[in-house]
């Protein structure tokens, strides 16, 4: 009993009440495939084993995470070249198959990148956190991140990038100096393009972001829809498994990128905002547990997952309406897929054991 009053009661139920959300939109949007329980049946498997995974980490010590940083790290970049020697899957190479599921190593990486910066900045916490050091972070971010370029994929690199600013800016680093390697990257991805490293299809999707409704614009048909399914929500939505873009099959991908389009339109702006204010509540909740850990490594950690959270939310759900552009990026807890789910899940345990590690050291 004295372990279970540790857990954070509210991080638990956010994570139970908006997987359960997500199962049920899956299965709304899925229902009238060939076999209508599919989907609904692996999403459940993969969140009893995700919610067994979780509650592992959280029995964890954070401390003895820590000293599993390398391995973990290690064993993700194997992973990750271990992908590129893989068959492609929709001419990329992203998933491993294992039986009748495929893991996507470039998920675990976020995890992994997050626990090994947590590592080695407790290790180095006593030097300047200057321009040097940040260079000998970046390192870290930057292995994995060449690896899933190569697969291509552009968006995950950004998120690995992202996560890194939020950990150095919990750390401390200058704003100044995050902001010149913010600039550095900007330049680089100008010159990627510009040299054509940028793939045709990555190309597209950014261009139907600043012109949606250019008709010439292929990949500007995923926004269109989204949106028609979005605003035909209204205040209180179509209803339940009543969603006319939604249940016509007419979005690409809607029970992985695009689940958020379902809720919205059958279930309207209230539901819609429900599932931000549950997410505002899991990210806050984060924030907490970062500013009251124990360590520098606890600190950060907790705030790279934060960080994680945060850009995959805004992502997703801003590619739905217009204010990101199109990538294949779950959301979490909701979208379907195993990887995704099950990284989140381990983030959320890393969290759990380090509120939990507060507690001890308080009582």
């Amino acid at each position: 009993m004295s372990a279970v009053r540790r857990v954070d009661l509210q991080l638990l139920a956010v994570v139970l009440l908006l997987s359960a959300i997500g199962a049920l939109a899956i299965y709304s949007c899925t229902r009238n495939a060939g076999n209508p329980t599919a989907r609904l049946t692996m999403q459940l498997a993969y969140i009893i084993v995700g919610l067994a995974i979780m509650v592992g980490t959280m029995s964890v010590d954070s401390g003895k995470i820590r000293g599993l940083a390398w391995p973990i790290y290690i064993g993700v970049m194997v992973l990750l070249a271990v992908v590129l020697l893989m068959g492609s899957i929709r001419e990329t190479h992203r998933w491993i198959p294992i039986g009748p599921v495929n893991i996507q190593p470039s998920e675990l990486a976020k995890i992994a990148v997050i626990i090994m910066l947590g590592a080695v900045v407790s290790r180095l916490e006593h030097e300047d956190h200057d321009f040097i050091f940040l260079v000998k972070t970046l390192a870290y971010v930057g292995a994995p991140a060449l690896l899933i370029l190569l697969q291509p994929d552009l968006g995950t690199p950004i998120v690995i990038f992202f996560i890194w600013l939020v950990m150095m800016f919990a750390l401390g680093a200058s704003p100044v100096h995050l902001g010149a390697f913010v600039l550095a990257g900007l330049m680089l991805f100008v010159g990627a393009w510009g040299f054509g490293l940028v793939k045709p299809h990555q190309k597209a999707r950014l261009i139907a972001f600043m012109h949606p409704d250019d008709p010439s614009e292929s990949a500007s048909y995923h926004l269109r829809q989204s949106l028609i399914a979005v605003g035909s929500g209204h205040l209180w939505g179509q209803g339940l498994f009543r969603g006319d873009q939604s249940q016509a099959d007419f979005i690409p991908d809607q029970e992985t990128d695009f689940i958020f389009t379902v809720i919205a339109e059958e279930l309207g702006f209230v539901g819609a905002a429900s599932i931000i204010v549950l997410y505002g509540l899991l990210l806050y909740r984060g924030l907490c547990i970062s500013a009251a850990a124990p360590t520098t490594f606890d600190r950060v950690v907790a705030a790279g997952i934060v960080g994680m959270l945060l850009i995959e939310i805004y992502v997703n759900i801003g590619m739905t309406i217009g204010l990101a552009p199109v990538k294949g990026m779950a959301l979490p807890f909701l979208s379907y897929g195993g990887s995704s789910l099950m990284t989140n899940m381990i983030a959320v345990g890393v969290l759990q054991s380090i509120h939990m590690r507060r507690e001890q050291i308080v009582f």
